[in-house]
């Protein structure tokens, strides 16, 4: 689609024709909730436009746009946004599921800098909502996430000032090394202030590919020192822990974070999230020991706020999280080995279990079993959502949750 008025013209024509509607951005999702069986994909890729007011200090984005195009445009002007951690996550699904991405400690969830957004509703009708137009949509768009029942095709967002300096201290150890890293890695976490975050990364060393734990810590500031203040609690691990290589500490773009999260792409791909108040050494200890199948696959364990919850909306349907995310990635390419990392997945998981305190509708295994929607959302907040639902889209033009 190149424009509202044709996401409109074909979310009518399905209706006409008793179809269901699923739309899709960039088509990022681990569990590929945009692919639905007998209906309409609405392919909103082609809106990749942004438009910055400057003196507003606000962009207005379209669905399609990627985070890295986004982040690059926005710093050309001096500004700055909670973009996804991975460069090729476009906008749309990222903010309709609440969005913890780049320096969310310090900004909040991505969607809580929404303020307003286009949308194609079920009748075919183009409406911009906000606080104070159709304020039940614009709630139920911050966090809804895959089971929305409308097609949003832009977002009006508010910006930031493009960080000075971006300071980021990376190391990994032998995954052996667990236990002597633990306490240490939940008392650094405790002492970093909410602009820090921490992530414990379980994955294949790429020099060595022995299984590791790679920690990356990044911050951003007013000045170099003031960054590097951010993550210095993490500057001296524990004199037994060999690591493997050198840790660094260096100074780069706030563009450059994209290039701290690889992502293999063209994988088979199965994902479950899970957030935990618990300490990330304790999870750490939970995981360390399940051997992945497959040496693309990783467990991330990430404080996107140092020891603070980042901040959700005030008034959103994001009402879960916000604490630490694990999230369980398994990637791999013979579909023969299947079985072997989905079971893995759910290996994982049910260690963290004891952990849980809620899910990330954006990344959560929703097919996994009945109950695992509600795990996403506060039950007065999925009530309201499916009783919205059935005011906004009475016969289910748009497919519900997976």
């Amino acid at each position: 689609m190149g424009s509202a008025e044709e996401a409109a013209e074909a979310v009518r024509f399905a209706a006409a024709n008793c179809l269901q509607v699923s739309p899709r951005g960039g088509g990022h999702h681990y569990g590929a909730a945009a692919l639905r069986n007998g209906g309409v994909l609405l392919d909103l890729g082609g809106l990749d436009f942004v438009e910055i007011d400057r003196t507003a200090r606000v962009a207005r984005i379209g669905a399609g746009v990627r985070g890295d195009n986004l982040s690059e445009e926005l710093a050309a002007q001096g500004f700055a946004f909670p973009v996804g951690h991975c460069a090729d996550v476009s906008v749309s699904g990222y903010l309709l599921n609440g969005g913890f991405g780049w320096n969310s400690g310090e900004w909040g969830a991505a969607c809580a800098n929404v303020i307003a957004m286009e949308m194609v509703l079920a009748n075919g009708e183009i409406v911009l909502v906000s606080e104070s137009h159709h304020p039940d949509l614009f709630w139920a768009a911050r966090g809804g996430g895959p089971g929305f029942f409308a097609a949003i095709t832009a977002y009006h967002v508010a910006l930031h000032s493009l960080p000075p300096v971006t300071c980021a201290w990376r190391a990994a150890f032998p995954a052996s090394s667990a236990p002597l890293l633990a306490d240490w890695l939940t008392a650094a976490t405790d002492s970093a202030p909410r602009e820090t975050e921490v992530g414990c990364f379980l994955m294949s060393h790429w020099d060595t590919s022995e299984p590791a734990i790679v920690l990356r810590v990044s911050a951003c500031g007013d000045s170099e020192a003031d960054a590097r203040s951010r993550v210095s609690s993490f500057a001296s691990p524990p004199q037994d822990a060999s690591p493997i290589g050198d840790p660094c500490t260096e100074v780069i773009p706030f563009t450059d974070l994209f290039k701290l999260s690889p992502m293999p792409s063209g994988k088979r791909v199965a994902a479950d999230h899970l957030w935990a108040t618990a300490p990330l050494g304790e999870l750490l200890l939970a995981v360390y020991d399940i051997p992945a199948h497959s040496p693309h696959s990783t467990i991330d364990l990430v404080a996107y706020g140092g020891h603070s919850r980042t901040g959700l909306p005030k008034d959103g349907a994001l009402s879960v999280g916000g604490g630490t995310g694990a999230g369980i990635y398994a990637m791999w390419d013979d579909p023969a080995d299947d079985d072997a990392n989905c079971a893995w997945v759910r290996r994982v998981d049910e260690a963290l279990s004891p952990f849980r305190s809620g899910r990330y509708v954006g990344e959560a295994d929703l097919t996994a079993s009945p109950q695992r929607l509600a795990e996403c959302f506060t039950q007065e907040t999925l009530e309201r959502l499916q009783s919205l639902r059935t005011k906004y889209d009475p016969d289910s033009l748009f497919f519900t949750w997976p």
